[in-house]
């Protein structure tokens, strides 16, 4: 694990640190990660910065496992000078399309496989 004090007033460490669980896409790992940043500032400061009350940002980010709304995580994470990068995921494999059109009645089938005796 980090070490939160290298995450204090560290940008580049964060935005790493946070990348890396955002990769993980996993929303407990993020939630988590996110926590373990904001509890390695000064909290008051971020508070300050962010508009935010600090009994807010520890409410919204604290242990409940609830999902914060975005314009928070956006608020804490521009006070903390980093921002979320979006990227495409790797290319998955597709089914196969379905055929179109109609299935072949199984009345012409018949018809086709029987003589017909004329």
């Amino acid at each position: 694990m980090l070490d939160s004090k290298k995450l204090r007033g560290n940008p580049i460490v964060i935005a790493r640190y946070l990348t890396e669980a955002f990769e993980k896409n996993d929303f407990c790992g993020i939630l988590d990660a996110i926590r373990f940043v904001m509890q390695a500032q000064n909290v008051k400061e971020l508070a300050e910065i962010t508009g935010m009350r600090r009994e807010g940002l520890y409410k919204t980010f604290g242990r409940a496992k609830k999902d914060p709304q975005l314009s928070r995580v956006l608020n804490l994470f521009e006070g903390m000078d980093v921002r979320i990068v979006v990227k495409p995921l790797p290319p998955r494999e597709k089914p196969p399309r379905p055929k179109l059109g109609r299935p072949r009645s199984s009345s012409l089938k018949r018809r086709r496989e029987t003589p017909t005796d004329v």
